[in-house]
């Protein structure tokens, strides 16, 4: 089949403030949030934690998981055709629009919707020994349902149109299962076309139907351990990733991303396959900035599934993609993506499976 799009990403977009956790900001934050995890809190709380932080050690970017697949993508120098549906607000501090950063990257936008009236989202990232722990005020992603469902037939015909579908959380009621109805829609009308799902930790803990729904469509699901253990419902790794691989499509996998490196789940008839992928570990000391590292992991995935070269060569380009992202602020190593990717295509083999 001839695709239009390569990758076409689904998310939330947000303005991503990263910062040290401050001993003010733990006072404040104080049982109002899950340390480590994806919070969504209201905007005078983005505000007052905020205000916690030293201006100085603040550091902002336009982000979102899925967009930070998508941004890595196009930085790869690989030649993708890339697209994304979302919407997109106004940011609250002077600079570039989302939809002009998205052009700048070579991102079509056909159905990315524009709600300048509205603040986008807003993502605080605290961010103490390599563990991150975001809070996050929605803004116009929860308009997201809405734009689904006012152009369902023509964001159906647009993700039928590319070979990766990447889709990744919202944090209102109503998105999640439109979400899945039109990923359900675009699976009936292009099933070659693959889908991948990062749920994060709101959505894999939710336990919902459409979540689970999207788990059970999906290609590629991508978790960490916290997240794999709440969306498989029990703490047992292999127990977790069997009962979301059950269901579903043949040949679908789990990856499960640890500092020490990535395993992946597979079904191969009645029984479970599992590889673990060894990482170069990075002590603390080498770790700049955690924040999106599997986005960027899901961007090298990705990048092989739409050439063709085996999974397990994907694991390892995902991999050495978030090593490097680790070792710099926000996407200040991005443009060294296409050294490691040429170093990565020096090893990679034709997809035997």
């Amino acid at each position: 089949m001839d695709f239009r799009f390569d990758v076409v990403g689904v998310g939330a977009l947000n303005f991503d403030s990263i910062a040290p956790v401050s001993a003010a900001a733990r006072n404040l934050l104080r049982g109002a949030v899950d340390w480590g995890a994806e919070c969504r809190v209201g905007a005078a709380t983005v505000d007052a934690a905020m205000r916690t932080v030293h201006a100085a050690a603040v550091r902002v970017a336009v982000g979102g998981s899925a967009y930070n697949t998508v941004a890595a993508l196009a930085h790869t120098g690989a030649g993708l055709r890339l697209g994304y549906v979302g919407v997109a607000g106004r940011l609250p501090v002077p600079g570039a629009p989302i939809l002009e950063r998205l052009h700048r990257l070579g991102v079509d936008t056909e159905h990315l919707r524009v709600s300048a009236g509205e603040l986008s989202g807003v993502c605080l990232s605290l961010v103490e020994d390599g563990e991150r722990t975001l809070l996050v005020h929605p803004g116009a992603n929860d308009r997201m349902a809405e734009h689904l469902e006012s152009r369902f037939d023509e964001v159906v015909a647009y993700l039928s149109a590319a070979r990766i579908v990447h889709v990744t959380s919202f944090l209102d009621a109503r998105t999640p299962a439109v979400l899945a109805d039109v990923l359900a829609a675009v699976r009936d009308r292009s099933p070659e076309t693959v889908l991948s799902f990062d749920p994060g930790h709101v959505w894999a803990a939710s336990r919902s139907a459409p979540v689970a729904a999207l788990a059970a469509m999906a290609d590629h699901v991508l978790l960490n351990e916290r997240e794999l253990q709440a969306l498989g419902t029990t703490g047992d790794d292999t127990w977790a990733a069997d009962r979301i691989l059950r269901v579903g499509r043949p040949g679908r996998f789990v990856h499960v991303k640890r500092p020490a490196g990535v395993t992946t789940f597979t079904r191969s008839g009645p029984l479970l396959r599992a590889r673990f992928h060894p990482q170069q570990f990075l002590t603390a000391d080498l770790v700049l900035d955690a924040t999106g590292a599997g986005d960027v992991y899901a961007a090298g995935v990705l990048a092989a599934v739409a050439e063709g070269t085996h999974l397990h060569d994907g694991v390892r380009l995902g991999m050495a993609l978030a090593r490097h992202k680790l070792q710099h602020l926000a996407d200040g190593g991005h443009s060294d993506f296409p050294a490691v990717l040429a170093a990565w295509h020096e090893r990679a083999t034709p997809d035997r499976s």
